[in-house]
């Protein structure tokens, strides 16, 4: 079954792995297709998240060094052609005009063999770009493209803690985005105050609610923290303080931390009656911290498949 077709249908378990391209100085990527098919020796996941790597310094000071890293689509494609799991690549869509835009896109298809996108914005919306915003690239998709020799599958990102966040989804919904990927997250009041909205908002509308895959990634160290933070990550003081002072055990609090978010957020849309399909989106953040991502991936994977075979929500 096709990762569209999984995702489509809301009572299938929805698993993502994001990771970055690997460095160039690195060398080949044909080790990090051996980290990935050491991955699926492991566990069960239906599609490898790849980010677009950009500058962003308008979020100040970077505290990790953004080194050269290979283009996402050959690691993609590589993926896609060695290790037979499908690629979903990101587009940050607002750095290039839209026939820049439409160009790539199309390269994406014919080149590349990539069918999965991930739509991102730009990193504030008080800043000017070139480039067109995510509905305007996902309604060209949608309108132009998808209506001929094309079949793209569009994601886009959500942001719990933002205003209005759930309105946005609708409104990308329509636009033909048919999932979302969240930040990571260290907290679950603003997700779950976002979930219900969500679904609030597609019942009135009498459309059914996108698929959204929850974030989260294992954290080894404060410098892990900080970065996160800078990304725009929202870590709660608490739980900043609570990580940190299990220094010698940091990766195994952040697991236990995630658990306990995961579970908070599935067992509050099934006391409320919240019919928004959940997925699973787990990074590694640091390649230093890919193993421990494995684990958090496993536990958080035994959790969500365990709820999605018991959940009557989606019948």
């Amino acid at each position: 079954m096709r990762f569209r077709d999984k995702v489509r249908k809301p009572r299938r378990p929805v698993v993502v792995y994001e990771i970055l391209p690997p460095r160039v100085k690195d060398g080949t990527l044909n080790s990090y297709a051996e980290k990935i098919s050491s991955l699926l020796s492991q566990t069960h996941i239906d599609a490898i998240n790849i980010p677009e790597v950009h500058d962003e310094s308008g979020r100040g000071e970077r505290p990790v060094k953004n080194l050269e890293r290979a283009e996402a689509r050959e690691f993609g494609k590589l993926l896609q052609d060695n290790v037979g799991i499908e690629a979903i690549v990101n587009r940050v869509t607002v750095h290039d005009k839209l026939e820049e835009q439409k160009q790539w896109i199309k390269q994406t298809f014919y080149d590349y063999d990539i069918e999965n996108l991930i739509l991102v914005g730009g990193e504030s919306s008080k800043n000017k770009y070139s480039g067109p915003s995510v509905n305007e690239t996902s309604e060209f998709i949608t309108r132009d493209l998808n209506t001929g020799r094309f079949d793209f599958f569009c994601g886009g990102i959500t942001i719990p803690s933002r205003e209005i966040e759930s309105e946005r989804l609708l409104r990308k919904g329509s636009n033909g985005i048919e999932f979302f990927t969240t930040q990571v997250l260290y907290d679950s009041e603003k997700i779950k105050k976002m979930l219900k909205h969500y679904d609030d908002i597609c019942k009135k509308n009498k459309v059914l609610p996108r698929r959204i895959l929850l974030s989260f990634a294992p954290v080894s160290s404060k410098k892990n923290i900080d970065f996160l933070k800078w990304l725009g990550v929202e870590i709660p003081k608490e739980t900043e303080k609570r990580l940190i002072e299990k220094d010698d055990e940091m990766t195994e609090e952040s697991l236990q931390i995630a658990t306990d978010i995961l579970k908070d957020i599935l067992n509050n849309n099934e006391k409320l009656g919240i019919k928004v399909p959940i997925g699973l989106n787990v990074e590694h953040i640091m390649s230093y911290n890919f193993q421990y991502s494995i684990n958090m991936l496993q536990e958080l994977s035994r959790i969500y498949r365990e709820f999605c075979i018991k959940t009557s929500l989606y019948d």
